[in-house]
């Protein structure tokens, strides 16, 4: 595998969450432990048009850098690691349940950080 590549999976998994959020905000919302309504699902919108334009440069970033990807690497294992701390924050708060999609969810960001990190410093 290479950096690329890494980019496009890591825009794959981010595809599938925006279609899973745009298709059934409210099951989404439900694995978190949250209740859909009117006012959520407008936050929803905007937090999903912000996933998806994060998604677009995903996607394009391999194209644009070519060789230089690499540059890109770094921030994206810190992008990764963001949302880590944010989920983390929400738990230990008790903001949010400590269930299974708070633990499948940062597995995955840190999977992404470390692999991001790894082909980053070929």
């Amino acid at each position: 595998m290479n950096l690329k590549l890494l980019f496009r999976i890591f825009f794959g998994v981010q595809a599938v969450f925006v279609l899973g959020a745009i298709v059934s905000p409210e099951a989404m919302m439900e694995s978190f432990g949250m209740n859909y309504t009117s006012e959520a699902g407008i936050m929803l919108q905007f937090a999903m048009l912000g996933q998806i334009l994060f998604v677009v440069l995903t996607f394009q970033l391999p194209d644009w850098l070519g060789e230089n990807l690499a540059k890109a690497g770094m921030t994206y294992t810190v992008l990764c690691l963001l949302p880590v701390g944010l989920n983390s924050y929400h738990v230990l708060s008790d903001v949010l349940p400590a269930g299974p999609a708070f633990f499948v969810e940062n597995t995955m960001w840190v999977a992404f950080a470390v692999l991001f990190y790894l082909y980053s410093k070929k």
